[in-house]
């Protein structure tokens, strides 16, 4: 270590000292009025430069402004117009929404639903890392197959709340209300055109096919029509494991342009809308 520390003092020294030969060879050659003269040119170039590129910056930023502006007006003119371009067309649709993503969502689809025409009959909140350790006895108490493994649960579990959503509440589902486990509103049992159901997930997200199949399914069975979406930042997407079982799917539910698509693919166009690279294309071909 001490050899290791004289041999960078020692080059250290040698900079220096070629530093100090250079100026001075240099002062020799040129005069010190002439380095001065250099020295001076050099950092008045240094100061123009960095007055075009603060100005560069600042017109960047103007520009920035500007497009930024755009882009919100923009946005509010598609959110003003939206409920012009869905309105009627879901005159007297019944619609139930499901939610099984493991990330915060804050877009309500009630309003939107209402301004199309349509009935938000019932809401269904099913955690997607849906935690129902401890209750395991309880559950088989009212009458919950048993399971073989925890993925196994988690589908019985979502089967039967599909079930009950068509059908009326049961037992069981009262029981994960009551614990705080999932969370309801609307009535369940009303007759039903269709389903949402809303999915996307986090770093601690079951597969899309633990929950969303067997409410797929049994959804399906009942012959609804039921439509997979998520927001545009969901850090894991659901959407394409949806497509292998839905008709219709949007990515990006939290824009104007999805909400738009929804409504459409609700009244019966199929395909698979968004901005992501699983969408076919961005909007449904407009009638």
């Amino acid at each position: 270590m001490i050899i290791d520390i004289r041999y960078h003092i020692a080059s250290l020294v040698a900079v220096f000292l070629a530093l100090g030969i250079g100026i001075l060879v240099g002062s020799s050659i040129l005069g010190v009025d002439t380095l001065a003269s250099q020295q001076e040119q050099i950092a008045e170039r240094l100061e123009n430069h960095l007055n075009e590129l603060r100005e560069e910056n600042r017109m960047v930023r103007a520009e920035v402004t500007a497009l930024e502006a755009e882009i919100d007006l923009q946005s509010q003119f598609l959110k003003d117009v939206l409920p012009f371009l869905v309105g009627g067309r879901l005159d007297g649709y019944q619609i139930a929404l499901v939610e099984i993503s493991t990330y915060p969502v804050d877009h309500d689809l009630r309003g939107l639903l209402k301004n199309a025409g349509a009935e938000v009959v019932s809401t269904t909140r099913i955690p997607g890392d849906l935690n129902v350790e401890g209750h395991e006895e309880n559950l088989l108490s009212l009458g919950l197959p048993a399971p073989a493994s925890r993925d196994e649960l988690h589908g019985l579990l979502a089967g039967e709340l599909a079930r009950a959503v068509v059908e009326g509440p049961s037992p069981l589902v009262e029981y994960l209300t009551g614990e705080g486990l999932i969370s309801v509103g609307g009535e369940y049992g009303r007759p039903l055109d269709a389903a949402v159901l809303l999915g996307g997930g986090d770093s601690t997200a079951a597969p899309a096919a633990v929950l969303g199949f067997p409410i797929i399914d049994r959804l399906q069975g009942y012959g609804l029509r039921v439509c997979g979406v998520e927001e545009r930042a969901a850090p894991v997407s659901f959407i394409k494991e949806f497509q292998a079982k839905l008709a219709c799917t949007v990515d990006n539910i939290d824009t104007t342009p999805g909400q738009f698509a929804l409504v459409l693919v609700l009244a019966g166009q199929d395909g698979h809308y968004g901005v992501k690279e699983t969408a076919q294309r961005m909007l449904p071909v407009l009638n």
